[in-house]
């Protein structure tokens, strides 16, 4: 199979996802956090919820900004992606993280960083492999500079005054990463839910 091609993982990844979403879900709606009578443990999770998920909110918004319209059409090398080569994955996971801490548990998020780091390596592999074969020599002197996941803020370049953009793509984009904030909302509803007795609790989360 050419690099071109999307790989069966990068594929199916948007459904991995959501079965995990679903599944996260099922675990809100019959557990509560076992950390419900420590005011400071529990605030200061939802504190980190609420940051973490701004931050990979905009960071996904941002690197839309800069690749909506032009994925595997022009190597991108600006904004966001001249800090690191995968800004988009960098900045879900930070969102991801975000949101499991929602769920006021340490357990929560250390499960979702553990399926993030098994996973998305493959993807960004995969990605890379496709993308030195586009665009070839430039792309390697990309790699050459630019580190693979974790940001160089050092390197930051926004010197660009003007940006072609796609709409439909960046919007869609928006809408995506608001999941992140929005869920947020349902974590404090289900929560709601649980203490006024309409959902029943069957286990704590630690």
């Amino acid at each position: 199979m050419s690099h071109r091609e999307k790989s069966l993982n990068e594929r199916i990844r948007t459904l991995i996802s959501l079965i995990f979403g679903l599944v996260l879900g099922a675990v809100l709606l019959f557990g509560e956090s076992a950390w419900e009578s420590s005011h400071i443990i529990e605030e200061g999770l939802m504190l980190s919820a609420c940051i973490m998920a701004s931050v990979g909110a905009f960071g996904r918004v941002w690197c839309s900004l800069y690749i909506a319209g032009y994925k595997n059409s022009k190597l991108v090398q600006d904004g966001p992606y001249s800090m690191t080569r995968n800004p988009l994955y960098f900045f879900s996971f930070i969102g991801a993280v975000g949101v499991a801490m929602a769920t006021e548990s340490f357990s929560v998020p250390i499960l979702v960083a553990i399926v993030f780091a098994l996973y998305y390596p493959t993807i960004i592999k995969k990605e890379s492999l496709r993308l030195a074969e586009i665009f070839g020599d430039e792309y390697k002197d990309y790699c050459a500079r630019v580190p693979k996941f974790f940001p160089k803020f050092s390197l930051l370049n926004n010197g660009i005054t003007s940006y072609t953009v796609n709409p439909k793509i960046f919007t869609r984009s928006i809408f995506d990463a608001f999941w992140f904030i929005w869920f947020i909302g349902i974590c404090e509803f289900i929560g709601g839910l649980h203490q006024a007795g309409i959902l029943p609790v069957y286990f704590k989360i630690f």
